[in-house]
């Protein structure tokens, strides 16, 4: 009787780690392929322009910066952004990145937002048609992506888009701050020594 209820005690034990292990696993989330993403959301923006944008037009792409800190952009948005500016490329438009101001758009005295008078000399210099920017906002088990492009003459928004991604290893990864290496300075060398002993004579023989 007892070996029995050893034996039942042991399956049941055995079973329920079994079960922990199944939950474990099914709580791990895999990586959307962020490239595919990325030109599937400029396939997006493209597709819904609400004033035309033709083939050619010099577009200026933004690193995508945090919804919380528009300081903040991390390896997330900095390759997002150099992904959407090659998606952009490859439909046919020039595209430049620019490193803008943190306050991109500021209200007037109205309370409407605009584009700030250091943006648009900016974007004025260049030629630029329209400035793609956006913002990221990590969450438990995703991280949502807001796209807008912006044409430059009116400041309207022609096209906007917004998705999600896993919140997988790669993408926690990215959205990590991390530290930023200096550079080592390189040592000046030392300027030649003169023997104050030496005459004239001596110093141009």
């Amino acid at each position: 009787m007892f070996k029995k209820q050893a034996i039942v005690l042991l399956i049941s034990a055995v079973t329920a780690l079994s079960g922990c292990n199944r939950v474990y696993y099914a709580q791990d989330v895999d990586d959307d392929d962020l490239v595919e993403v990325s030109y599937d959301a400029v396939d997006e923006l493209l597709t819904h322009l609400r004033h035309p944008l033709p083939r050619g037009s010099l577009v200026v792409v933004n690193s995508l910066v945090n919804v919380d800190d528009m300081s903040q952009s991390f390896s997330f948005g900095r390759i997002v952004s150099d992904q959407i500016a090659s998606a952009f490329h490859r439909s046919g438009y020039r595209v430049m990145g620019m490193e803008l101001p943190t306050e991109i758009f500021v209200k007037n005295d109205t309370g409407i937002l605009q584009l700030s008078d250091e943006t648009k000399a900016g974007l004025a210099e260049v030629g630029a048609q329209a400035l793609l920017v956006g913002t990221f906002a990590p969450g438990k088990k995703n991280a949502y992506v807001s796209l807008r492009v912006v044409d430059i003459d009116s400041e309207y928004f022609v096209a906007t888009t917004d998705y999600s991604i896993a919140m997988g290893p790669d993408a926690k990864n990215l959205l990590k701050a991390k530290p930023v290496e200096e550079e080592p300075k390189e040592e000046e060398e030392p300027m030649p020594m003169v023997d104050e002993s030496m005459d004239d004579f001596d110093l141009f023989e």
